[in-house]
């Protein structure tokens, strides 16, 4: 019996007697009788708690019935309970047996009730209580799940009234889990025999451990003992349905609780003495199990405690000191956070410190080493800071820049963002740009591509001003000589045709002037004038020669040309007709100066090159030739368009004279440009030298300073080919055939018509294409030989005789021309041609091309 004295004894204490089904220290019972103690214990009325067992496990007998029935009704018969609360199926049938004897008007409070129904209480009223109830299905679930390589499930329970019970309980669930796992149960055998069948089992097995009181041989254990038992014997995880096997080997589960059960029937119990009836109290269902884990098992078997439910308990977890002094920690941690946060914090500034020291420093270490001149000065211009590039770009040092106003550096120019910021819409947020021309502290200039940009202070005024100046004068010049470059090529261009369509018109002048003298009376007026018209138109021709030079198309030999021989040559005349008061010398780097193109060109333009220079020595000096052998990149080669890297020979002339003024210096190859008197010079030398080079893949540089003479360089690519010999020609006889004249200039179809036919030849001429080939197809093989001009109206030349090759593929054919064999003519000769004739032309010019053309023929 268990008493619990009052602090102070207000009223008659409430008595409650506690009827168990079995023993005292049955783990069930026990577990029962707590739960009722830790809530009537802690009731704030006096409660006084007694407790008797039937015993019914070890004697379940009507004469135990009746032992106890004497014993009950001699110590409550005088003194009946307020409250019976009866634990398990035999106590409530005792109950009911001799209430009317026993318990007569005493409310029953019952708990651990199997399989309860209202018709357990026979109709007895004030009867209430916790109907016990088991999850095997919620435990096999979570085990399967836990553990998701198990493939079978063993189920262990005792065969008496409660073990066959569940039993049955159980199997009405295995459908829903044997789509998952096989499932075996266990016969009805001692606890010895038991044992071995666990330790066969495979792996792969789990094991649910349902109750277990009583073996075969009517041998009684307890359920912690069986499960620590099974443990003993097998490393396969086992699972429970009641509490009291956790803790002592099983994993867990859903679990019936005895604790919770009585917890639940001492609070109906309290209600019932607060004055509640008990027949007006429901039965409590569905509250006697909760899932609860094993932490020792769970880490034997390796199952993390995230993967299980929600709100599971877990028994045996290592007490932390969050546990046991969570406020401490609680504090310790907010401390140790607010220190690492200051730390941080402290960290962070350093790093921010540091990184902007970092990039200062790469600031300031880009700024000295940019190639852009960089000059720093206050809102007045003063300058307040340069870098190294800034130094070598305007000649003045860091000592004497600072301190000084920029457009003492820079010119007045540069002034114009600080004093006309108004006018030059230059705020805090604008720049100015601009290129300008500077003068360097030696007196040379400088080329700069300026930005001047404001820098804003904290009042977003105008604190400083950056400028930064990139070095732009070797690309201004490289500029200057492209578009030089150009320019002559476009007078190029105009000089070609105009000296095309002008070798039109002298040839039918010269020509006829040419075949006509012989017809005149010797001595005649008429044979002087046509003499005169010849040497006139001569000289107009040569003039001709010289603009298709310039113009880069008369260009008529392709061979090898040792310039060394070509100076020597040249030295030898001047010898003879330069004044004594000039020095000729000559100086070969390089035995090697081959290069391919047209010999007579190329001593033209050494020729014309030593004129030009003695023409500037009216006074005497020295003309010296070079050669040397160059290997140029493309880099060096940037403001030479057309110029391919390679070797090249470089000849230079160099006089003495008085030199070149530099405004002039872009414009010495335009044709007919010259500085020297009108009786002195035509402005074609240079112009032609240009040409002719050109006409060579090369180029020419110009260095000259006023009164210290000048020096022309000029660059062609180099060969290896060694010089051929030439051979003397033969003069034509008279000759044979029909010829096809083939030209849209009236003048010149009738004077090679009468040249040839005064040496022998029948001649039928057409004004284009269309006629020839409309003349050509109605007489195939007619024509010995065709003379194609190479410039016509429509179709040229090299589409003319296309057609005509497509009509008779042996066609002979010659080019006419008033350029000269570079580019289109040269395709047009290289597409089967036999030979060419040069405008303007003497008879004997007209048919030598003509004889030779024809000079394999069959006679």
């Amino acid at each position: 019996m268990l008493g619990f004295p009052p602090a102070v004894a207000a009223a008659p204490p409430s008595s409650v007697l506690i009827l168990n089904s079995y023993d005292q220290g049955y783990s069930w019972t026990d577990g029962e009788v707590a739960g009722i103690h830790s809530v009537l214990g802690d009731s704030p009325s006096w409660v006084q708690l007694s407790v008797e067992y039937l015993d019914w496990r070890r004697f379940p007998s009507q004469q135990n019935h009746d032992q106890v029935e004497k014993l009950l009704q001699a110590r409550y018969g005088a003194s009946r309970p307020d409250v019976l609360i009866v634990t398990d199926n035999p106590a409530l049938d005792f109950a009911l047996d001799y209430r009317s004897t026993l318990f007569a008007g005493v409310p029953i409070v019952f708990c651990g009730i199997n399989d309860y129904q209202t018709s357990l209480l026979r109709g007895a009223k004030d009867v209430t209580g916790v109907a016990e109830e088991i999850d095997p299905a919620g435990t096999l679930a979570l085990a399967l799940r836990l553990h998701a390589h198990a493939t079978s499930v063993y189920v262990i329970t005792d065969f008496t009234e409660t073990g066959l019970a569940v039993r049955q309980t159980i199997q009405s669930v295995v459908p829903e889990f044997q789509d998952r796992a096989a499932f075996t149960f266990s016969p009805d055998a001692t606890v010895a025999e038991l044992m071995d069948a666990v330790a066969a089992l495979p792996g792969g097995t789990i094991i649910l451990a349902a109750p277990f009181i009583r073996d075969e041989g009517d041998v009684f254990i307890d359920m912690p003992e069986f499960t620590v038992e099974l443990a003993r014997h097998t490393s396969l995880p086992i699972y429970g349905i009641y509490e009291q096997g956790l803790g002592q080997g099983i994993v867990g589960g859903v679990l019936t609780s005895p604790q919770l059960e009585g917890a639940k029937a001492g609070g109906l119990v309290a209600r019932i003495l607060a004055g509640e009836p008990a027949g007006s109290i429901p039965v409590v269902t569905r509250q006697s199990t909760h899932v609860a884990f094993d932490w020792r098992r769970l880490e034997a078997f390796g199952i993390p405690v995230s993967s299980l439910p929600t709100g599971a308990t877990v028994i045996n977890r290592p007490v932390t000191i969050l546990d046991t002094n969570r406020r401490l920690v609680v504090f310790t941690t907010v401390v140790m956070l607010l220190l690492v946060l200051g730390i941080v914090f402290l960290g962070i500034n350093d790093v921010r410190r540091e990184r902007a020291e970092a990039r200062a420093l790469r600031l300031a270490t880009a700024i000295e080493q940019a190639a852009e001149a960089i000059a720093i000065t206050d809102p007045n211009g003063v300058v307040t800071y340069i870098n190294p590039a800034f130094e070598h770009a305007t000649g003045f040092p860091d000592a004497e820049s600072r301190g000084r106003n920029i457009r003492g550096l820079l010119g007045d120019e540069v002034a114009l963002p600080l004093e006309r910021r108004a006018e030059e819409h230059l705020t805090t947020y604008d720049s100015w740009k601009k290129k300008i021309t500077s003068v360097r502290k030696d007196g040379s200039l400088v080329e700069l591509d300026l930005t001047v940009s404001p820098v804003r202070g904290p009042g977003d005024e105008v604190a400083n001003y950056t400028y930064v100046g990139r070095d732009i004068t070797q690309e201004a010049a490289l500029e200057e000589q492209l578009r030089q470059s150009q320019k002559l090529e476009g007078i190029g261009l105009l000089a070609g045709g105009v000296a095309h369509d002008f070798n039109n018109i002298l040839t039918g002048i010269l020509g006829y002037a040419n075949m006509l003298e012989p017809d005149a009376a010797p001595g005649s007026t008429m044979q002087e004038g046509l003499h005169v018209i010849q040497q006139a138109a001569e000289r107009a021709a040569e003039l001709t020669k010289q603009l298709l030079s310039f113009a880069r198309r008369g260009k008529r030999q392709n061979t090898t040309v040792d310039l060394n021989s070509t100076i020597l040559e040249v030295v030898s005349l001047l010898t003879r007709t330069v004044n004594k008061n000039i020095s000729v010398t000559e100086h070969f780097d390089t035995d090697q100066a081959t290069v391919l193109g047209d010999p007579g060109q190329l001593q033209q333009v050494v020729l014309n090159l030593a004129i030009n220079g003695r023409d500037a020595m009216p006074q005497g000096g020295s003309l010296t030739f070079r050669t040397r052998r160059q290997r140029l990149n493309v880099e060096q080669l940037m403001a030479h368009p057309g110029a391919e890297p390679g070797v090249f020979v470089a000849l230079s002339v160099s006089d003495t004279g008085v030199g070149i003024e530099k405004k002039n210096l872009r414009r010495i190859f335009e044709p007919f440009f010259t500085t020297k008197d009108v009786d002195k010079g035509t402005g074609m030398g240079l112009a032609m030298v240009y040409g002719i080079v050109k006409a060579h893949q090369g180029f020419i540089n110009v260095e000259s300073d006023i009164g210290k003479g000048a020096t022309f360089t000029v660059y062609v690519p180099a060969t290896d080919v060694v010089p051929a010999i030439a051979h003397t020609a033969n003069l034509p006889h008279k000759g044979h055939g029909r010829i096809l004249i083939i030209d849209d200039e009236e003048v010149v179809r009738k004077l090679a018509r009468e040249m040839l036919r005064r040496a022998g030849y029948d001649v039928v001429t057409a004004a284009g294409m269309t006629e020839a080939v409309t003349w050509y197809r109605a007489h195939p093989h007619e024509a010995d030989l065709v003379i194609i001009d190479m410039v016509m109206p429509g179709k040229d030349g090299q589409e003319c005789f296309k057609a005509l090759k497509a009509i008779d593929p042996d066609v002979r054919a010659i080019l006419s021309t008033g350029y000269g064999l570079d580019g289109h003519a040269q395709d047009t000769l290289d597409a089967g041609m036999v030979g060419y004739v040069q405008k303007p032309y003497h008879m004997e010019d007209l048919i030598t091309a003509v004889a030779d053309a024809l000079a394999d023929l069959p006679s």
